[in-house]
């Protein structure tokens, strides 16, 4: 007998249904056998996280234990991306109004495709407790937002030694893929110029990481593990943060008495630099170049617009004159010019060359005495900047002794200082520099052949050389010491974090200059008239309670450029037992006695602890090259 037609469809239905239900489970099977894990891993993809915890960087300490660059504790915001579950417009919206940020900023930080999933993206650092506490408030309307808390690098003493110190920036994805088995990771900060830079590795430290669970909001539950990090290591340096204050003042100061002076303004004296440091060592204890920048600046991220500002001023505050600043020595060269005169017997310490105001052999050049200052031998010579002797001297000498005498002394070559930015090596002309030069099409070479009159103005240290500061500090060191030509170096020894040193940092010697012990008291001689009454810088060490051996230099700028001339002063005190040498350099200070020399006896008197006095370089115009 058939069945009604509504039991036929029942039957159908239940049939259907158990197929549907079969399948259910069937499918149920294949995601818990075959997918399982995978979608276990997943769940906890979105509830585990890794935090990374930022290693402090190890501090930087002068000689004598002054901090100069730190740590301190800083709240960052981040953002965690949750997939498509967060309102990504809607978070970037409440977050602007809190951090005072454009929308658009953040929202191309959180959807920065190189970004992965479960990582979070800094979104503004150091944030303030107001800002902190308003977060915390609307925690549960900012899903994914986290605040972590890191140590950011501290400059306690703002524009000081910034060129020495240098400063941070974060790692760039090439640089992090050269440094990623060295412990770095995105986020990291690594230096970019100075201390900073060169003890990267060893200020770096080791970053830590700590396992904890978020709800599916991104908000924190609980610490799972946690692995702390290890702080860098201290750096300690030669540097005495005293004597670098000093020079950095003193410099300033200087600049600002150039520019506003009554009688002779010099209104284009803004930028300067030098070198202090031990002749005996190497080691650097100050090292100045004017203008300079606050670090601290670059420990965030840094604008576009400041960022731009620094790298178009015109005056260069980013650039270390100090070891990549080239300027001819001008007058300062003259010790290398009596060295090669008196080392190859071309004069003797007591011959007399007479200066009438005018050297007349190859072609007529002025001294920059008018009148001239008669009969000199060469102490007298470098006493009183005699050009017209000094040009005779390199006559007889000839170009190629003067460049062998200068390189010997570590001139127009690397010293080997170990820094960032690397040294410029400077020049030294000779003979078959210009014809390689001309060769090359270098500007301004449009002969080959070295002319007599080319030797006249390199012996007065005029033309085509190029000296760093440092390359001077050097120079001064080697005829104060005796002859011994050191490496610079910036740091005494590295120390870990709990106090115990690593590693020290000792004197190097490069070298010998190979000048007989009497040449170099013959020049030692000179250089103390210098600052002594009837010198170019007795003006500038009038009552000096110390004998200083000296030498000032004035290098000629183009004026139809609207230039004045560069200022000099290199020197070494004590006279009878020297311990620290200086070279500095005063640009458009319009000659070295008045620009230079005033800074030099402030350094002095700093270093010895000595009573100031007011220097009385600054109306005296002393080696001037009127017409050189």
């Amino acid at each position: 007998m058939a069945l009604p037609i509504w039991q036929r469809r029942i039957g159908v239905f239940a049939v259907i249904l158990v197929m549907a239900i079969m399948v259910l489970l069937g499918r149920l099977a294949q995601l818990q056998l075959v997918h399982g894990q995978e979608f276990a891993e997943l769940a906890d993809g979105n509830r585990i996280r890794i935090q990374i915890i930022k290693a402090p960087r190890g501090k930087i300490l002068d000689r004598n234990g002054a901090v100069l660059a730190s740590n301190r504790a800083s709240t960052n915001v981040s953002f965690l991306h949750m997939g498509p579950r967060i309102d990504v417009e809607e978070v970037a919206s409440r977050l602007a109004s809190i951090l005072g940020m454009s929308e658009q900023e953040i929202r191309s930080r959180i959807e920065n495709p190189e970004t992965p999933l479960y990582m979070p993206v800094l979104i503004k650092e150091d944030i303030s407790p107001e800002v902190q506490t308003r977060l915390e408030e609307d925690a549960y309307d900012l899903p994914g937002v986290v605040l972590e808390m890191e140590p950011k690098r501290v400059y306690p003493n703002g524009d000081f030694a910034g060129h020495l110190l240098g400063y941070l920036r974060e790692i760039g994805q090439e640089e992090l893929r050269e440094k990623y088995s060295k412990g770095y990771r995105m986020g990291d900060q690594v230096g970019q110029m100075g201390v900073e830079a060169l003890f990267d590795e060893d200020l770096h430290g080791t970053n830590g990481g700590r396992q904890i669970e978020v709800d599916v909001r991104g908000r924190f539950v609980r610490a799972i593990d946690e692995m702390k990090p290890i702080p860098g290591d201290d750096i300690v340096l030669t540097v005495d943060a005293g004597l670098q204050a000093t020079v950095e003042r003193e410099l300033k100061a200087q600049l600002e008495r150039l520019q506003h002076d009554p009688v002779d303004p010099a209104p284009n004296a803004k930028a300067a630099a030098a070198v202090v440091m031990k002749v005996d060592t190497g080691e650097i204890l100050a090292m100045v170049s004017i203008p300079g920048f606050d670090p601290n600046i670059f420990s965030g991220r840094i604008s576009a617009v400041l960022w731009n500002s620094l790298q178009n001023d015109p005056l260069k505050p980013l650039t270390n004159r100090a070891v990549t600043g080239e300027y001819s020595p001008g007058s300062s060269f003259k010790m290398v010019t009596a060295t090669a005169a008196l080392e190859e017997k071309k004069v003797s310490p007591t011959e007399r060359v007479t200066c009438g105001g005018t050297y007349f052999r190859v072609m007529p050049k002025k001294c920059w005495q008018k009148g001239g200052h008669g009969p000199v031998d060469v102490r007298q010579a470098l006493g009183v900047s005699c050009n017209v002797f000094f040009y005779e001297m390199g006559y007889r000498v000839g170009i190629d002794k003067l460049a062998e005498y200068a390189e010997r002394f570590g001139l127009g070559v690397p010293t080997g200082f170990q820094f960032v930015p690397r040294e410029k090596p400077g020049l030294i002309p000779s003979t078959e520099w210009k014809k390689a030069a001309y060769e090359h099409h270098l500007p301004g070479i449009n002969d080959p052949r070295w002319y007599d009159a080319e030797t006249l103005d390199a012996a007065i240290g005029q033309g085509f050389h190029k000296v760093t500061p440092l390359q001077m500090a050097v120079y001064v060191s080697s005829i104060a010491n005796g002859g011994k030509r050191y490496v610079p170096f910036i740091a005494r020894e590295i120390r870990s974090p709990d106090g115990k040193v690593i590693a020290e940092f000792e004197p190097r010697v490069a070298g010998d200059v190979g000048v007989s012990q009497e040449t170099l008291k013959t020049i030692r001689e000179g250089m103390l008239r210098v600052t002594q009454p009837g010198g170019t810088a007795a003006g500038a060490f009038r009552d000096f309670p110390l004998k200083v051996g000296g030498k000032t230099g004035t290098v000629q700028m183009d004026p139809s450029l609207g230039m004045d001339d560069h200022g000099w002063f290199v020197g070494f005190a004590p006279y009878d037992k020297p311990e620290i040498a200086v070279a500095i350099i005063v640009e458009q200070g319009k000659g070295g006695a008045r620009a230079a020399a005033p800074v030099a006896r402030r350094i002095f008197e700093k270093y010895f602890g000595l009573s100031g006095g007011e220097a009385q370089g600054n109306s005296l115009k002393g080696d001037t090259p009127s017409g050189e």
